[in-house]
């Protein structure tokens, strides 16, 4: 079976999904190509997010068959008016079947955007492989202290991510030496990496994918903060579980969904996030969470996502 998938180059987030989905499908037996446009007469299977708006344009001339919707909302609400009348009707309610990651954002869809909820499909997004280098290791290559607790907030800086909110939390924890953070991602808002710099934090801009991935593994703690949802937006999470991580998480959208028991999860508050931060300095809650997000990323295995896959496009794209 020979698929093409059809994604845009612009997230990093959503070009290294589909190619640890096209390494899986190989062991399956489909040919996965990615391609940022349809490749006649090889079927389609379609990757929208809001990094990737134009698999929607694309779509005018030809239904699609099959959707992946890795953002079910726009970022900001000032786009939901354009959604309701062109991505809705003209995307995700054509599509022959739409693929989510969790029952939450599948829940979305239906409300949202009207799609019949026979039509979606719901396929958890993988987490992420363990990091190749140990902590230790990952601490000499990234120059960091080998000793001291290190707390990593992964993922684009903005303020969606409860920066200065993650700020305020650890400011009298970092004062103290007690913790030390780090934010690993692109910036997309200056001024808040200036007040993280300014507050004592690390701040790696724009990591290659070994330079995060190194971040992960040295971390003692991982962050997986955020004020709302889109529906998924879960990588950052994903890859902390892939690093056998304790996770410090949001109780929002499909968040407690997707970690289940292998994070803590808090409210959006200053105060939450201390106690959250207080709460890891023991080493056998830490270690704890660790065992536990092991146990979830076996459970979110690429593999099995893989036949998933197979076994859907053998039903829509080839049937």
């Amino acid at each position: 079976m020979t698929v093409a998938g059809v994604r845009a180059d612009e997230s990093l987030g959503l070009r290294r999904y589909c190619e640890r989905l096209k390494a899986a499908l190989a062991s399956v037996g489909v040919d996965y190509l990615l391609t940022q446009r349809p490749q006649p007469p090889i079927p389609a299977h379609w990757h929208f997010a809001n990094s990737s708006r134009a698999a929607a344009w694309l779509t005018l001339a030809t239904p699609p068959r099959l959707v992946t919707v890795h953002d079910v909302r726009p970022r900001t609400s000032a786009l939901m008016a354009a959604y309701r009348a062109f991505v809705h009707p003209g995307l995700y309610r054509r599509a022959g079947a739409v693929v989510v990651h969790s029952r939450f954002a599948a829940d979305m869809l239906v409300a949202d955007a009207g799609v019949a909820a026979d039509r979606v499909r719901i396929i958890p997004h993988p987490a992420s492989p363990p990091p190749r280098v140990t902590q230790v290791e990952a601490r000499k290559l990234l120059g960091w202290p080998e000793c001291g607790r290190i707390a990593v907030v992964p993922g684009v800086l903005k303020a969606a991510k409860l920066v200065e909110e993650i700020l305020s939390g650890a400011e009298p924890l970092l004062r103290s030496g007690r913790w030390q953070l780090a934010f690993v991602g692109r910036i997309a808002d200056e001024r808040l990496a200036q007040a993280a710099r300014e507050a004592g934090a690390v701040v790696i801009a724009d990591p290659d994918d070994r330079t995060y991935e190194q971040a992960l593994s040295a971390a003692d703690a991982v962050l997986v903060l955020r004020a709302d949802t889109v529906g998924e937006s879960n990588g950052p999470l994903l890859d902390a579980l892939g690093a056998g991580k304790a996770v410090l998480a949001s109780l929002v959208g499909s968040i407690p969904e997707v970690a289940g028991d292998a994070a803590l999860l808090v409210p959006a508050t200053v105060a939450a996030i201390r106690d959250g931060l207080e709460t890891f300095e023991d080493a056998s809650v830490r270690g704890e969470l660790e065992r536990r997000a092991r146990a979830r990323r076996a459970q979110l295995a690429w593999d099995a996502a893989a036949q998933l896959h197979a076994e859907l496009f053998a039903e829509v794209l080839c049937a």
